[in-house]
């Protein structure tokens, strides 16, 4: 994922000004900002539903304003939302494979959701329950098992240990990096959890009033290299 001086104006408000930075595989990339610094703003514009005004994006070298290649670009991504979107008339299993229904049999939806749910560390007895039942740990969960369904080439993720205890943020940040290594998918991740994601991501990416105000390792984040950050430190 590439983005090359991306700006975008919403109703003439600057959200986002001339962000330019790198998600390469097998290097989670995380980024961090206070409220309303345009962090989700970023992911959406990234897979289409805001468009930029100025700039490049381009996903595996083609720019997502190809309109040829669009639809294979956005079938290539996961998205986890951070308000996890679940349907809640669906069962587990049925939102896990929602993009599949009707296409496969409910034999083989039912047994990659099995797979899926593994890989997330929930298991087949989850598979009939539904949303309304399960831990706001166990949303977000089904949640990204949903987004890797088919196989996506990247994976982005708003938010997704928000409202979650310490315990249950480290367990889903430990399933992100997993499936970062085991199915080699490239990860752009927003969070507050500065504490939290910085045992699991490689880089980071810092927004402030719509800009990049630093980017880099994560060990050189640790060293509190600008004011900003030792305040993002010091929150948590």
């Amino acid at each position: 994922i590439v983005l090359e001086n991306v700006s975008v104006d919403i109703l003439e408000k600057k959200i986002l000004s001339n962000i330019s930075f790198k998600v390469n595989s097998n290097t989670p990339v995380c980024v961090f900002g206070k409220g309303s610094s345009g962090k989700s703003t970023l992911l959406k514009t990234i897979i289409g539903l805001i468009k930029i005004s100025s700039g490049k994006i381009k996903i595996n070298e083609t720019s997502i304003d190809n309109k040829k290649e669009i639809k294979i670009i956005l079938d290539s991504f996961g998205m986890v939302f951070e308000k996890d979107a679940l349907f809640d008339s669906l069962s587990v299993w049925e939102n896990i494979m929602f993009k599949s229904l009707g296409k496969l049999s409910k034999q083989s939806l039912l047994k990659k959701s099995y797979e899926l749910l593994l890989k997330v560390g929930l298991s087949r007895k989850d598979s009939h329950l539904y949303p309304a039942e399960l831990s706001g740990g166990m949303r977000k969960r089904v949640a990204i098992a949903r987004a890797i369904s088919h196989d996506p080439k990247f994976l982005l993720l708003d938010e997704p240990t928000a409202g979650l205890d310490p315990v249950k943020t480290n367990m889903i940040f430990d399933i992100i990096k997993k499936l970062s290594s085991e199915m080699n998918i490239t990860v752009l991740a927003v969070s507050s959890d500065v504490k939290g994601a910085l045992n699991y991501f490689s880089e980071i990416v810092v927004l402030d009033q719509s800009k990049i105000h630093w980017k880099g390792r994560v060990s050189a984040f640790r060293r509190k290299p600008t004011r900003l950050i030792s305040k993002l430190l010091q929150s948590f």
